[in-house]
């Protein structure tokens, strides 16, 4: 199975999400659900086979995403044990955010 790896820019993303979740619903359980799943689906996806995502090289080199409700995970297969063994979730974004004007890098 390929080693799921959170980036600081991930890791910060999902506090973040999770604040403003809680603070526009007004329900720290829905933030924390709402977290909880999202995290679910990058360990699904860090088992699943294959390269998943969109590529996106406008990012930087083996860069690619996939969305998540509304949101845009950012993500990267490293070969560092053999081939894609490790999945890095660099950063998740709002879908509304121009993912070209954020700052670099990534992680």
């Amino acid at each position: 199975m390929t080693r799921l790896v959170y980036r600081a820019a991930a890791r910060r993303a999902l506090a973040e999400i999770a604040a403003h979740i809680a603070r526009e619903s007004g329900s720290r359980s829905v933030a924390e659900n709402f977290v909880d799943r999202l995290v679910a689906y990058c360990e699904k996806l860090a088992s699943l086979p294959g390269l998943l995502g969109r590529p996106r090289p406008e990012l930087g080199r083996d860069y690619r995403s996939i969305p998540f409700g509304n949101y845009v995970i950012l993500l990267r297969y490293a070969d560092q044990d053999g081939p894609r063994s490790h999945l890095y979730v660099v950063h998740i974004i709002h879908g509304a955010r121009d993912i070209e004007a954020l700052p670099e890098p990534f992680d």
